[in-house]
């Protein structure tokens, strides 16, 4: 899991990078018409402007790349004033990975989210633009936490895993915990940008900065990966990229 992680780790950065020039570009794009109108015309829009589906292909791009997990998810958004825009989140995470030290960890579940975007630049009517909001997402999986026996070169036969080692007590701890049940919610901040690409088609990334909020785990033991959240112990930034097609009613 190491090497993978580590792998991971570095396209997310490339990823965040790339966003953030992303960002920048249309920040700059927009000043650049601002300077070269004396008065800005505010476009007036209706409650409702239609709905849009989207698919991010992040989560696949990164299970290429190295990633040790596994996950995909579709979107519905309505547009509101072409300032708010609610939006449900529905997708399936999944793992099946071996660590370094012989454990075998493996889970998936379908997961949810539900927020709200805000448009910054709704007053300019451009079909490009940068928007902050907030999710709750929640989970509810099993996982199977299995560390693996090693051959003993003695006596023959299988031993405890000699590379689990009880910090406190000393020696070898063996474990079979399969089909553990935990839930957990949490909270993302949102930020990201939205292209139009042609006609009603468009792309989009976004950077989520997540923080759990409620969970209720097994005692047995935490779980590595939560579907849709990411590692439990150490994940708190994520990146989407998103396919997204308006419809047409």
């Amino acid at each position: 899991m190491g090497q993978k992680t580590l792998n991971y780790t570095i396209v997310k950065a490339i990823s965040l990078i790339l966003f953030l020039v992303c960002t920048a570009s249309i920040h700059a794009q927009n000043s650049t018409s601002d300077k070269d109108k004396k008065k800005e015309d505010i476009v007036e829009f209706p409650l409702y402007n239609g709905l849009t589906v989207s698919a991010d292909i992040y989560g696949l791009g990164a299970k290429v790349f190295g990633s040790d997990f596994l996950s995909s998810e579709i979107a519905v958004e309505a547009n509101l004033k072409n300032r708010f825009f609610p939006i449900v989140e529905i997708g399936y995470g999944t793992t099946d990975a071996w660590s370094e030290r012989g454990t075998h960890y493996k889970s998936s579940a379908p997961y949810f989210r539900i927020g709200m975007n805000y448009n910054t630049m709704y007053k300019k009517g451009n079909p490009n633009f940068l928007y902050l909001g907030f999710r709750y997402g929640y989970t509810s999986f099993s996982y199977d936490a299995v560390s693996t026996p090693a051959e003993d070169p003695i006596f023959e036969g299988n031993m405890e895993n000699p590379s689990l080692t009880d910090n406190i007590w000393g020696g070898s701890v063996a474990f079979d915990h399969k089909g553990l049940k935990a839930s957990m919610g949490w909270l993302e901040l949102v930020v990201g940008i939205r292209t139009k690409v042609y006609k009603d088609f468009y792309m989009g990334w976004s950077l989520r900065y997540k923080r759990s909020m409620n969970t209720s785990l097994n005692e047995y033991g935490d779980p590595w990966y939560v579907p849709g959240y990411g590692e439990y112990d150490s994940n708190r930034f994520g990146l989407t990229y998103s396919l997204i097609y308006k419809l047409p009613f």
